[in-house]
């Protein structure tokens, strides 16, 4: 990887510019749908396994986590029905971006092979929704070794809702 490019967990002293890639980042590809009203509350997970932060010459220009599932989620139905595991041995990829300034750098991988490793380690698979109209995004999980298990509705605002896929890698999955 490039030697300007670190991948490292996120610190709190990130949000502040993290929220500013968001606001790019939403204003590009309309992520996330539910809108940046708060884009540093947005961030602030704090039931994550891990949070981790890309930067470019030591300017943090993305973000992904790994977050506990839900039950009563429908990615984590899907999981279950499509593995017969608990949501106990599955972890959840969320908040992934990167600046639309830095991109084709690898750092959506980057970011991506850090909270792999971090569920890996934990011994949990990885699952994650990604809106259909997120192309990019689909072909790096592909890449990846995520499969589709299931596709649903994800809702947002004043009851609308946009087409999702749920996609997951099995523990261990090279990619």
């Amino acid at each position: 990887m490039n030697p300007r490019i670190v991948v490292r967990p996120r610190a709190d002293s990130d949000l502040p510019a993290l929220a500013k890639v968001l606001v790019r980042v939403h204003a590009v590809d309309g992520y996330p749908v539910e809108g940046i009203d708060d884009p540093q509350g947005w961030l602030t997970m704090h039931d994550a396994f891990g949070c981790w932060t890309a930067t470019v010459d030591g300017v943090p220009v993305g973000h992904v986590a790994l977050v506990h599932p839900s039950d009563g989620d429908d990615l984590t139905k899907a999981w279950r029905a499509g593995t017969g595991d608990e949501a106990g041995a599955l972890a959840i990829i969320a908040r992934l971006f990167v600046d639309p300034n830095s991109r084709r750098l690898g750092l959506g991988r980057a970011l991506m092979d850090a909270a792999i490793a971090k569920a890996n380690e934990l011994r949990k698979s990885v699952a994650l929704d990604v809106m259909t109209k997120d192309v990019d995004a689909r072909r790096l999980y592909a890449r990846l070794g995520f499969q589709v298990i299931g596709e649903g509705d994800h809702p947002y605002g004043d009851g609308r809702t946009i087409t999702a896929v749920f996609l997951a890698r099995q523990l261990g999955n090279g990619g």
